[in-house]
């Protein structure tokens, strides 16, 4: 007799019109093709030090490379596979912004609703915000980081929901809404809580019922508070004095919607494909998840609804990274050409890197060079400074140092510069790193920072 949940799925994924079948494995491309792909992650294991990483391409519907790479944790034997879970970290806002679509289709809410019809116990939202605010990065709504209260609650062991929620209803914004795009977890925290209250669920309930389970991503799911302890689960990584070491927990479930999402390397991929297909969300709906934000002046951000615009290689690229407790990944969607690749690793380094070089290969184009252009030293101090993000208290900074110029953006180690022209620069060495673009916005000089998660921020320096 059929178990009555998967009635019920079956049912509801016949109404949405959804395929539960597993992907098709593909005609292999050519050995060496895929063996160079492989080299490219070997190689980055070994470069970044990362003790393991999961790669699953796909290519339409099909999967043309799924593989593991390296040890799920250094304390365990187990090798990771396409299989091994992996924290997600803020691609989990994808998910998040998806479901926040989805209830505006159903007529639980609007996406330019103000958001203190649905959170009015929040006591200092500023005037004129809406969800598409949240949505889009575009709230002036200060950073979780940046809050002191919030960040020693995120460390305390065995922290509740209940104490974040409680120091979150006080958060500040630092500008208005609209006025400029700046990523914020806030935003995604406080969508969290709509989703919830508008669905009357809480989010892996809502997000099961409406995608995973109609969609068989069955590794989708909130993390639990210690990731890495089972085989079948990797285990984040630090790697203080050469050698690796277990990263301290993280209270992951606190992110939920912002970030607290695990699952495969499979089921990403599996999960682009069916947003990109119409068994997510209508055709509209998507739309306006990848459309770019649009500021009150005018100016179009490169970010979407839980979605990276940036498209650095010249084919258009939807994606986003995640990053923190020990892991970091990467995911992008070229659409014209149905390609779509997942990288996760189990240490905070670059998958963005790896994944350009490899979708790259895939896509027919040839690999990225760097030719230097030399810069006076009167000219490179016009570049130096720090640059407000819209970060509260977090200010990049480039400056001189031996003959070159430096980007550094704490946590992360400095970065060598070289100028390729127009403006422009690159990280030494590394033509898929750090680039930075800068232009000129009245008396200050702008720059936009193509960064970690492989997205854009946009910065003024500061007086």
């Amino acid at each position: 007799m059929m178990n009555i949940r998967w009635f019920w799925i079956i049912m509801l994924a016949l109404a949405q019109g959804c395929a539960l079948q597993e992907p098709t494995r593909a005609p292999a491309p050519p050995a060496s093709v895929t063996d160079e792909v492989s080299t490219f992650v070997a190689t980055a294991l070994n470069e970044q030090q990362t003790p393991g990483a999961s790669l699953v391409v796909m290519k339409g519907d099909d999967i043309l490379l799924a593989r593991g790479f390296g040890l799920e944790s250094v304390e365990r034997t187990d090798e990771v596979t396409p299989e091994t879970a992996f924290p997600l970290n803020s691609i989990s806002k994808q998910f998040t912004a998806a479901l926040i679509l989805k209830l505006a289709e159903e007529g639980k809410l609007a996406i330019d609703d103000p958001v203190s019809r649905h959170l009015p116990d929040f006591t200092q939202l500023p005037q004129g915000l809406t969800l598409r605010h949240l949505l889009t990065h575009t709230s002036g709504m200060r950073e979780v980081m940046a809050q002191p209260e919030l960040s020693a609650v995120l460390d305390k062991p065995g922290a509740t929901e209940e104490e974040f929620v409680a120091l979150a209803r006080h958060s500040p914004a630092d500008s208005p809404p609209g006025m400029r795009w700046s990523y914020a977890n806030m935003n995604y925290a406080m969508l969290t809580l709509v989703a919830e209250r508008a669905s009357g669920q809480g989010l892996e309930g809502a997000l099961r019922a409406r995608f995973f389970g109609p969609l068989g991503l069955s590794s989708l799911r909130v993390c639990p508070q210690h990731p890495g302890g089972t085989r079948g689960e990797a285990r984040g990584h630090i790697r203080p004095q050469d050698k690796f070491e277990p990263h301290p927990p993280e209270n992951f479930q606190l992110f939920r919607g912002s970030g607290g999402f695990c699952g495969t390397a499979t089921d990403l991929a599996r999960w682009a494909r069916a947003l990109a297909t119409g068994k997510v969300l209508g055709t509209q709906s998507y739309a306006q998840m990848t459309a770019p934000a649009r500021l009150n002046d005018g100016r179009a951000a490169d970010y979407g609804m839980g979605t990276a615009l940036v498209s650095p290689d010249g084919a258009r690229r939807l994606g986003h990274g995640g990053y923190g407790g020990g892991f970091s990944a990467q995911f992008a969607h070229y659409p014209e050409g149905e390609l779509i690749v997942v990288l996760i690793m189990n240490r905070w380094v670059f998958p963005e890197y790896v994944e350009r070089r490899i979708s790259r290969r895939l896509l027919g184009l040839p690999e990225a060079t760097i030719v230097e252009r030399t810069l006076t030293p009167e000219q490179r101090r016009r570049y130096e400074g720090s640059y407000d993000v819209g970060v509260k208290g977090w200010y990049p900074q480039v400056s001189e140092r031996d003959g070159k110029l430096w980007f550094e953006a704490k946590p992360l180690p400095p970065q060598p510069l070289v100028h390729i022209g127009n403006d422009e620069f690159v990280r030494e060495g590394e033509p898929y790193g750090y680039r930075l673009r800068f232009g000129t916005d009245g008396p200050a000089r702008e720059v936009r920072i193509l960064g970690m998660g492989l997205m854009t921020w946009y910065g003024v320096r500061r007086p």
